[in-house]
Formats: structure tokens, sequence, C-alpha cells
């Protein structure tokens, strides 16, 4: 979910301390209804009581007046009674009523009052309660516990597993600020991208790559992607599937293949300019693709006729280059070192100025450690994913400092992480799938050839 709009999201605040407010619109309403019945039985009178009208004609122009009268008290009462129901507390907000007397998140005591006989008696009212918000959109449901500096305020941090219970959903983010907490709610569930070949190319114009049914890879606001796993965890399938859907994207692809898998074979079709497997050639491939890095900031950026502030790939028409990079730990093992430096730093230069102009890389490799991939270099990828069980440094090293990672059980998923959604840690992914039997990569790519 975007956090920007979070920010500007209008909650609805329930809370048992809520007053009934005077509603200032009512009294206004009935003043006017009231009123103006008033008015029209003087203006009865008044036109009845000329002498020079009939009392047929001032009859007349009083229906007349009554008539007027009706319509608009009419319309003023049903743009009431909408008001009324948009402001009426939503099924979900009464479920957060329930939750905060049935969890005892409030605070009461007695205070004293005179009867109507001049007795004193103590009547028993709420003196604190939490308060928590409430949002819906199409997509999401939002529960926003306020932190107020009482007695409740380290419990609003705490709500996971009760809201967890209460919506009957999981909680797919939750964002801990000083003043309150988010608890973000898909209202639709992840699903695995099940990909099916098509007799038609599927054009791709946007900036945006499905990774599933929720979730989409923003290239122009999510820069290069990492992604590691161990041997027979699903990483080539998802390399496919990335082939085939920036294919749609229009997209140009050059692809180094150190290990000589499978992927090197698409040489076959696009041509030794766009795969490379020997160490030389890799190198000379991340080379050329950082040189088209850099013409176009020089025709585009460093041109006056032709820049503009701001503008990006996207605004001057041009197309998204994907440099995949598979298995960097089988490059540096068989390249010398300073085939392997050169390549590091094209690849360097890449990721840290190829977003503007449309230049983006997939790193892929087995062990992410700072070997294969330097700090740097990882620090600044936007879209990172784990395939399959890692180790706690494997972890680490894909995504920082997290805990409380489960087993994964589920062939070709694991866990992945996009910046800027403000996601507290990486989430359980399923990668798409693809039924080799049924499905053919190569016809698919092919499609996109001409």
């Amino acid at each position: 979910m975007d956090i920007n709009k979070l920010n500007n999201a209008d909650f609805h605040i329930v809370s048992l301390m809520n007053k009934r407010k005077i509603d200032y619109k009512l009294v206004l309403l009935v003043g006017f209804s009231v009123g103006s019945v008033y008015i029209i039985c003087k203006l009865f009178d008044y036109f009845t009581g000329i002498y020079f009208f009939s009392i047929i004609v001032g009859t007349i122009l009083s229906l007349i007046l009554f008539v007027l009268w009706i319509s608009i008290v009419t319309v003023l009462w049903i743009n009431y009674v909408k008001l009324c129901l948009k402001k009426k507390l939503p099924k979900n907000g009464k479920k957060l009523k329930y939750l905060i007397k049935a969890n005892n998140l409030f605070e009461s005591g007695y205070i004293e009052k005179v009867d109507r006989q001049g007795k004193l008696y103590k009547d028993k009212v709420i003196t604190n309660s939490v308060y928590l918000g409430y949002y819906e959109n199409d997509e999401y449901i939002v529960i926003r516990a306020f932190k107020r500096a009482d007695i409740f305020n380290d419990k609003m941090n705490e709500l996971d597993s009760k809201l967890c219970a209460l919506y009957g959903v999981d909680i797919d983010n939750k964002i801990d600020r000083i003043e309150h907490c988010d608890y973000i709610m898909k209202k639709v569930k992840d699903e695995r991208i099940i990909v099916r070949g098509t007799k038609e190319k599927n054009i791709n114009e946007t900036v945006y790559l499905p990774l599933n049914n929720n979730i989409k890879w923003n290239v122009l606001k999510q820069p290069h992607l990492l992604l590691a796993g161990v041997t027979g965890s699903g990483k080539t399938t998802f390399l496919n599937y990335l082939i085939i859907e920036m294919k749609k994207m229009n997209s140009e692809i050059f692809i180094c293949d150190p290990k000589r898998s499978d992927l090197s074979s698409i040489k076959h079709y696009w041509g030794d300019e766009f795969v490379a497997s020997e160490t030389n050639m890799i190198a000379k491939m991340t080379r050329k693709v950082k040189e088209e890095m850099m013409d176009r900031f020089i025709k585009y950026k460093e041109n006056p006729s032709n820049f503009v502030y701001g503008y990006s790939y996207v605004d001057y028409g041009l197309k998204p280059i994907f440099l995949i990079f598979d298995e960097l730990g089988a490059f540096r093992a068989s390249a010398d070192k300073k085939v392997f430096a050169e390549a590091m730093d094209n690849l360097t230069e890449i990721i840290l100025k190829g977003r503007e102009m449309g230049v983006f890389c997939v790193l892929s490799t087995q062990q992410p450690n700072a070997n294969n991939i330097p700090t740097e270099l990882r620090d600044n990828l936007s879209v990172r994913l784990a395939m399959g069980n890692m180790s706690n440094e494997a972890y680490r090293m894909v995504f920082g400092d997290v805990d409380d990672l489960e087993t994964i059980n589920t062939v070709g998923a694991g866990y992945i992480y996009l910046d800027g959604q403000g996601w507290n840690k990486p989430k359980f992914f399923e990668a798409p799938y693809l039924d080799y039997k049924t499905f053919n990569f190569i016809d698919e790519i092919k499609k996109y050839n001409t």
C-alpha cells in the first residue's frame, strides 16, 4: 500500500469515549422546516386578506408556495439522510468497539450525581478508552491504534493476533510509529501467477511488472532486483518468467550466464549480441550496457535541446534495458581478478545511475555474500528475493537484520522485500509457476523477436 496515501487517509475514529455531539445541521433543518410552515401560513392569511385578491387567487398562490416549500424541504432532508448514512459507523467500526470492550481497553469510574429528589448517587462512567482509527478501500483494511501516553500505550503495537481473529485475515504489514501503529490487512490474499502460453503478443506499456496478483514491481521507482537461492529453489524459473514479462514491456534484454545453463541457450534465438557465457564476453556485455546508458545520458541529459527537468526514460519514450546476470558466484570463481573487477565496476555504475535512463539490473546468486555482491551494490537493489530455505546469515545478507522468518515448505516460494512500500519485514512469496510440460518457454519468447 502507498504509504503517502495512507498518511493522507481519512480515518473513522472509534472509542468508548465518543460522545454524541449536537447535530447543528439537524437543528437548523428542523428550525427551517417549522419556521417555513409558519411563514407560509402567514402568507396565506396575507394573500387572502388583501382586498384586490380573491380567496381563490390567494389560495392558488399559497399552494404554489406550499409546493415549493415541500420540494425544498424534501431535497434538504434527503441530503441530510445521505450525509447521516455516510457517517454511520460501518460494520468493521462496530467490530473495533467490540475489540475495545472484550479486551478491557478502557477505564471506568464513578461520579456523583443528583437525582430529581435532590439525593446523591454514584453513576458508573467510562473515564478513558483507547482510540482506534478505521480506513478501508477496495484493496485494504487499515486499523490505526493511537498512542496517547496512557496505560494502554504499549498495547497499541500488540494487537496483531486480535485483529487477525477479528477480521479473519492476516496482517499484511505493520507500521509502528511514535504516535500510532498501523495494521494493514489485504482484502484479497496473495495468489501465485500461473503462466500460460498465448497465441498473440501481450504488450505491457506500463512500468509495472506483476509478481503475483497483489505485488507489482515498479521498475521506475524500485530499480534493480536481487535474486538469491540455493540450487533447485526455483531461481531459473523465476528468471524465465521475468524475461517473458520484460519482453512484454518491449524491453531490450542482455543475459550473462557464466554457468552455461539453460539461459545461455537463448543465444540460439537472440544471438551472441544479447547472451554471453565466456567471462571476457560477459565483461564486454556489461561494458556495452553501461555505454548504452551513458549514450542516453549524453543525448537526453547533457543535450539542452532534449533535456527536460524531471523527465525519466518513460517521458523520453525510451525502451527499458535489462541486464540479467545469472550466478555472480560462478563468474567470480571463473574470471580473473581484472575481468571480475571490470564487470563489477560496470554493474556498479549501472545500478547507481541506470534508473533515470531506464537501464536495470537483475542479479542472481546462490551465495549473496560480500565477495559475490559488494555491500554498496546490494544496498541499491530495490527488490530483493530469497528463494527456498536459506541460512540466517544468507537472509541477513539479502534483507538486513530480520527475525522470525519461517521455514519454506512450498516449491518455488521464498521471501520478498520491496523498497518504498513501508514493509517492516520481508513477506512470504510464491513465484509465478511455469509448467514446462504444457508451456513452451522458447516459443513464448520467440513471439517477441519480431
